[in-house]
């Protein structure tokens, strides 16, 4: 029994340490931070229908950075600023809207996982996706940090 014991217990020892910081960032983090994270959702919506894409790169973090598919990483509000200035110079803004959320996290650090659908100024579906953000909380609020993003591929000719 005790050789049994003596094997185990460095085992439970690795295990408790290994897994015990994984689910403090798996828990679902509080209502009111998730109603917090939707409300930068909806500011990044809005500042997009408006074309404000200055006003995009300060929903980010200082050191904010776009995972954008089959691209290179755009670090910083400015850059990220630039990304989507340039992405839609001289087309009318597009307006997404975002559903299907999850959140994981805790009040300091929140995953969101969750799906977007990207509409031309007519209303004409464009894109869906998912998308994976992660949004860290600063001295002024919630900011993103990652945003990485992907499409769900051509669009069937009845989507709507």
């Amino acid at each position: 029994m005790k050789l049994v014991l003596t094997k185990i217990a460095p085992f439970c020892i690795v295990a408790s340490v290994t897994i015990t910081p994984i689910a403090a960032y798996a828990d679902r983090p509080q209502k009111s931070v998730e109603t917090a994270i939707k409300a930068e959702n909806n500011r990044w919506a809005d500042a997009f229908k408006r074309g404000d894409y200055q006003a995009i790169g300060r929903l980010y973090t200082e050191d904010g950075t776009l995972l954008q598919p089959g691209g290179k990483r755009i670090a910083g509000a400015a850059a990220i600023s630039k990304y989507f200035t340039d992405g839609y110079a001289g087309t009318e803004p597009d307006t997404v809207t975002f559903n299907s959320f999850e959140f994981y996290g805790n009040d300091k650090v929140v995953t969101e996982v969750s799906n977007s659908i990207v509409r031309d100024h007519d209303g004409k579906l464009k894109s869906r996706g998912k998308q994976i953000l992660i949004f860290l909380k600063q001295s002024n609020g919630w900011k993103l940090h990652r945003d990485i993003w992907n499409d769900d591929g051509p669009l069937k000719s009845d989507e709507r």
